[in-house]
């Protein structure tokens, strides 16, 4: 079985309780940030998928997916964002889109 990922998915956590290794606790995740998604695990024996993450520290983890809610799409080659820095980006590029208008003769 193959599992294709969009390259731009970035996820956040929401990591449930009393789970070792935690994510935020063990793992040193920040949940201000969002992750961009560097691969997939899905071991044959179980349902449980996890995700390969680097954290802020730039450490790499495997987390289940059950710690995570997809973010966004966002076409970019960082490991990780602050989540307002990812809406300002998103603000900033509609923003620019927005200013852009067709030139128009004068003649």
């Amino acid at each position: 079985m193959s599992i294709t990922l969009n390259p731009n998915l970035f996820v956040s956590l929401s990591p449930l309780d009393h789970v070792k290794p935690h994510p935020i606790n063990d793992g040193h995740f920040d949940p201000a940030y969002a992750y961009k998604v560097l691969g997939v695990y899905n071991a044959s024996e179980t349902s449980e998928c996890f995700f390969i993450l680097s954290n802020t520290s730039r450490q790499v983890w495997f987390i289940s997916q059950r710690h995570l809610r997809a973010y966004k799409l966002i076409e970019c080659d960082e490991f990780f964002v602050e989540i307002d820095q990812a809406k300002q980006v998103l603000d900033d590029k509609n923003s620019i889109e927005a200013r852009v208008r067709p030139i128009t003769s004068t003649i």
